[in-house]
């Protein structure tokens, strides 16, 4: 329980910033949406002539922006590689900073297994992921206030797509940080990172190559029938589940192997 409290404790201004970052996100997003709504039909004809490239990037190919299915796919994406980013570096932090800070000797020397240390570690890194959760579905469901009860649907799967998903790069980053020589996880976990957001994008600018983005986890949900009852496919939300139990299991066996420079 020490360690939970004292990882709560150093990730508070963290937490703060990000809640901050979402918050400016969600509202920003459905302001711009509202606006968008009142210039519909000029703002379909400029998506029109813009290039094929620049859509990808954005994750604008085949959505309508004026609807807000399509619209939220476009935030969702960006709401999405927030989340990832700060649960990969979560995740490599709360299991680097001791031999970073050189306290890992004060931390293995107390009367505890590694299997309870890594799992304490487990615990405040979602602990830490779930209160940013609720603070970004408190501000989606605050900014989409207007448009509910009918976008109730919409707002809680892209809730549930946006913790699994939160989770699965947390559990990614401890896997990383325990399976690879020291100082290598950052780089790695970045390499990855970008992969999953660019290679989806080259693919959205292929017709041939199209159908391979629904294999990326950042791409896998971010469509319109998000917005209708049984819009999420579970069996896709599983797999990302058991993909990030897999990691966790994984980088436990590496931790109790590992070697700690204090």
């Amino acid at each position: 329980m020490n360690i939970i409290k004292r990882e709560l404790r150093s990730s508070v201004i963290s937490i703060v910033v990000w809640s901050l970052a979402f918050f400016f996100m969600a509202y920003a997003s459905i302001i711009k949406f509202d606006s968008i709504l009142s210039t519909g039909p000029e703002v379909m004809a400029l998506l029109d002539h813009m290039p094929r490239i620049i859509l990808a990037l954005f994750n604008m190919v085949d959505l309508d922006l004026t609807s807000l299915p399509g619209y939220f796919a476009v935030v969702a994406n960006i709401l999405l590689i927030m989340a990832s980013t700060h649960g990969l570096f979560l995740g490599i932090r709360l299991f680097a900073k001791e031999e970073q800070e050189k306290t890992a000797d004060f931390l293995l020397t107390k009367p505890r297994s590694r299997n309870y240390i890594y799992l304490s570690k487990i615990m405040a890194g979602v602990l830490i992921v779930l209160i940013l959760q609720l603070v970004l579905f408190l501000c989606n469901w605050n900014a989409l206030g207007s448009h509910l009860p009918d976008a109730w649907h919409l707002l809680i799967h892209y809730t549930a797509v946006f913790a699994v998903i939160h989770l699965l790069f947390l559990s990614l980053g401890i896997l990383l940080i325990n399976v690879l020589p020291r100082g290598k996880a950052e780089s790695v976990g970045l390499i990855i990172l970008l992969a999953n957001y660019l290679i989806p994008v080259i693919a959205d600018m292929s017709d041939t190559l199209y159908v391979i983005k629904e294999f990326f986890p950042f791409n896998m949900f971010l469509h319109e029938e998000m917005a209708n009852a049984g819009g999420l496919q579970l069996f896709k939300l599983m797999i990302l589940i058991l993909a990030l139990i897999g990691f966790l299991v994984l980088g436990q066996r590496k931790f109790e192997k590992k070697d700690i420079y204090v």
